[in-house]
Formats: C-alpha cells, sequence, structure tokens
C-alpha cells in the first residue's frame, strides 16, 4: 500500500455547494469558469447568483430533498451550475456519462429511482428514451434550450425565494460503492454489468472485478459460469454481447470461465476471492 506524505485530508462537514463557493463574493469578478469551445466565461459572482436562482426554480418545479436528478451533460459551464443548484435544492445529483446508450442511462435511473433529468439538446433523444425505459422520471430539463423542455437559462430569471434545506452530511449522504472500477479515468460499475452477463441466455451466473493489464490499466474481469444449455460458449462471444450494450469504455476485457461465483451467506459476491484467484501464478 502507498500511502502519500502529506497528512490525511480530513472530510468536509459541509454541503458540496457551500464547501465550493462559500467565498464565491471574495472572489467577485474574477473568472471562475471558461467554456474551451466558445470562450463563454462566467465569473464566481456570477457562478454563485446563478445556481442560487436555478435551485430556487428547480424547489418551484417540485424538486425536493431526497430527490435524485440525473445530470446527463458534458462538460459545459452549465455543468457546474445545474449540479450545484440540485444540491442546494436538496438532490442528489448522479452524473450520467453523455456516451451513455439510452439502456445503460434507463438502468441507471432505475438504480437511483431518479426522478429528474437535466441533459443538454443534442443528447435528449437518449434521454427521453431513457426515462421512458425507467418510468418514474418526473421532468426532462435542457441546459441551452429545446421546445417542450423547461430550459435553465429561463430559470434564471427565476423570482422564487431561494429554497432553504436542512443538509446534514453526516446524515444524508449516502456510502459510495467502494468497488467501482476506474478505467482510464472513467467510472465502471460492476453491478452494472453483472446484470448485463445474466441477461446473455448462454450464462447462469457472472461476476466482474477490476484487474490490472499488461499496460497497468485497471479493466473489468468477468468470471462466468455458462449455463447447461450453453457448454462451449466463448469468450469472445461474451465481450462482444457485453460490447453491443454498453459504451466502449465499459466493455469486459477479460473473460474466465468457472464452476461457480463465490458468495457469502448473504449472497454477496466476494470479489476478493476472485481477485486472488486471478492473481495467482498459474
Amino acid at each position: 500500500m502507498f500511502r502519500s506524505e502529506y497528512a490525511d485530508v480530513q472530510p468536509v462537514e459541509l454541503p458540496i455547494h457551500d464547501a465550493v463557493l462559500a467565498r464565491a463574493a471574495e472572489f467577485g469578478s474574477t473568472p471562475a469558469l471558461i467554456d474551451g469551445t466558445d470562450g463563454t466565461t462566467l465569473t464566481y459572482e456570477q457562478v454563485d447568483r446563478f445556481h442560487r436562482r436555478v435551485a430556487a426554480a428547480l424547489a418551484g418545479a417540485g424538486v425536493r430533498k431526497g430527490d435524485v436528478l440525473a445530470l446527463h451533460s458534458p462538460n459545459t459551464v452549465a455543468f457546474p451550475l445545474a449540479f450545484y443548484a440540485a444540491t442546494r435544492a436538496g438532490a442528489s445529483v448522479t452524473t450520467v456519462h453523455p456516451l451513455a446508450t439510452a439502456e445503460e442511462f434507463g438502468r441507471q435511473l432505475k438504480d437511483c429511482a431518479a426522478r429528474w433529468i437535466v441533459t443538454v439538446s443534442p443528447l435528449l433523444d437518449t434521454a427521453r428514451r431513457a426515462a421512458g425505459l425507467a418510468g418514474g422520471v418526473e421532468e426532462i430539463l435542457v441546459c441551452d434550450s429545446a421546445p417542450g423542455h423547461r430550459s435553465l437559462i429561463d430559470m434564471l430569471a427565476s423570482t422564487a425565494p431561494e429554497p432553504v434545506v436542512d443538509i446534514d452530511p453526516a446524515e444524508d449522504v449516502v456510502d459510495r460503492v467502494k468497488e467501482l472500477i476506474k478505467y482510464k479515468g472513467f467510472q465502471v460499475a460492476p453491478a452494472e454489468l453483472e446484470a448485463l452477463l445474466l441477461t446473455h441466455p448462454g450464462i447462469a451466473d457472472a461476476a466482474v472485478v477490476g484487474v490490472r493489464d499488461d499496460d497497468g490499466n485497471e479493466v473489468p474481469h468477468a468470471f462466468v459460469v455458462r449455463h447447461p444449455s450453453a457448454p462451449e460458449l466463448p469468450g469472445g462471444e461474451v465481450m462482444t454481447y457485453v460490447a453491443g450494450h454498453v459504451a466502449p469504455y465499459k466493455r469486459v476485457r477479460r473473460v474466465t470461465f468457472v464452476d461457480g461465483v463465490p458468495r457469502a451467506a448473504s449472497g454477496k459476491i466476494l470479489r476478493r476471492e476472485l481477485r486472488a484467484a486471478h492473481e495467482e501464478p498459474s
């Protein structure tokens, strides 16, 4: 285990919007966000004021503490405005990769019971299809503009009172998933790949863990139990099947066939045993 030579960083005991923007007034007209594509620039004062206006509009639209809002957008200056506005209104934010398919997006929406989506017009079709697959989505909003959808741009003119939401990070923040695979800067949830693998008729059970490849990158490695009806199922078919349903960075890169997936009495997958088995010299 490698440890930093510096002191441990203490957890922040503030809601994320306050932790990041509490001192925005000190920096006033200093540029805070610059869009690398078109040069659009927002100052610290604007980011602070704008996100509060959007938070008020979101609260007026019905966003409440405990809601989940899916933020489905590339990196733009609107992204942090939407993020901090949602948290100030009391929502939790689940970020969705802009390359996600409607099927992937829909699973994420369903898993976290998201009620709201904020997207951009070029991705609107994917967001609509994902919402249809998941169900339970109250409204799809856009960062820019699109017919029939409320826009964050219009929300900046909101005169609604700023929401006052009592947020206690110690009580309200849910622990992060600890099993995420970090593939070249992208996060991959093993449970999502496992659920997908189990939809293949030739797979009886499956588990996914992160392992290092020859270049030192962490990659998804699937341990697969063949269904009795498919005793000759090849690893290539498994990888091709997954690749046809997910974004490129989520693809399974290795497949090992096993007789069974190790599980605890509770049914939880014992990923450590699978990693250990992978690391044992052959």
